[in-house]
């Protein structure tokens, strides 16, 4: 997985993102170009029940 950095500006609205790897639990990662490849997705972050924020 890729360094993170700092906040900076995200695309515009409708602007294409950027390709990224994400982990979805602790073993298995999901990256944005293979999703994309089964067709739309949909990013949403969700801070789990027994998250400290």
């Amino acid at each position: 997985m890729g360094t993170l950095h700092g906040p900076g500006p995200g695309p515009a609205m409708g602007e294409t993102a950027p390709d990224f790897t994400l982990r979805h639990t602790f073993d298995h990662e999901v990256n944005l170009r293979e999703t994309l490849a089964s067709g739309p997705a949909l990013l949403a972050f969700y801070v789990f029940d027994f998250g400290s924020i």
